[in-house]
């Protein structure tokens, strides 16, 4: 009675785990996830009234069943469709504050590393961006021992606040996804004893700029400088851009813009 069909299937009723098996390998079709989601709500609406049946004696007649499924599905579609907003304009209303923060004099630089325990090598991903986003100047830097996450991190922008201090930038924010090394940052004491001397620098070399704010970033407001730390794993010598920029570099900015 239920408005959903599986075609093909007839043959396998006998046997609901080899039936079910064959109807989620439909889900790469047109609306096939959708159908698989209805069948589940359906077979849990069968299920419900079953309980009701056996254990409170209340008959429920099949087209109540499969209309209460059918309205159940829905309202979850629904809530979850507006769920995806919300957190689309949320993350777009996030993003938007992060840039507005950022005045026209200031150089948003983003951190990343990444760490291959197979290869032995480390890499460091170093973006500079101006306050709307375009990108002015990159680096790539690899290392060829065996890294810990955090000292890494903090090598990154010990880094790039290098590479703003030869530039001649004085206004700089520094975004990194290392939450740990941001906050010991913004505390200025009770450093990791691993990286308490890397990070010491980094407080040294804030006396270089007019300006230097440190903001944590979550990874997917970071994949530039991610992509290019993974990038950096695989070189044999550190790489610096200025002008001309790799192509999957700058396909990474305008996806992200467009975003």
């Amino acid at each position: 009675m239920a408005p959903i069909r599986w075609d093909g299937l007839e043959d396998k009723q006998h046997n609901l785990w080899i039936w079910w098996e064959k109807a989620t390998q439909s889900t790469s079709k047109d609306f096939g996830l959708d159908r698989v989601s209805l069948t589940i709500n359906i077979f849990w609406q069968i299920w419900k009234a079953r309980n009701r049946r056996v254990f409170e004696n209340e008959y429920q007649n099949p087209p109540k069943i499969v209309s209460k499924a059918q309205e159940e599905w829905m309202e979850y579609e629904q809530a979850s469709e507006e769920e995806k907003e919300k957190s689309a304009i949320a993350i777009i209303s996030e993003h938007q504050i992060r840039r507005e923060t950022a005045r026209e004099d200031e150089v948003c630089l983003f951190t990343d590393a990444a760490i291959s325990a197979k290869m032995i090598r480390t890499g460091q991903g170093i973006v500079a961006r101006n306050w709307n986003g375009k990108i002015m100047k990159a680096k790539a830097i690899v290392n060829q021992y065996k890294g810990e996450p955090s000292k890494e991190e903090a090598l990154a922008i010990r880094n790039a606040m290098l590479m703003a201090k030869q530039v001649g930038w004085t206004k700089i924010i520094i975004h990194s996804d290392s939450k740990s090394v941001i906050d010991q940052i913004n505390r200025s004491n009770e450093y990791e004893v691993s990286i308490a001397t890397i990070l010491e620098d980094v407080q040294d070399f804030t006396t270089y700029f007019e300006s230097c704010r440190f903001v944590f970033i979550p990874r997917t407001e970071n994949e530039i400088s991610h992509a290019l730390a993974q990038f950096a794993v695989k070189l044999v010598r550190n790489i610096e851009w200025e002008q001309d920029f790799p192509v999957w570099l700058m396909d990474l900015v305008r996806k992200e813009m467009r975003v």
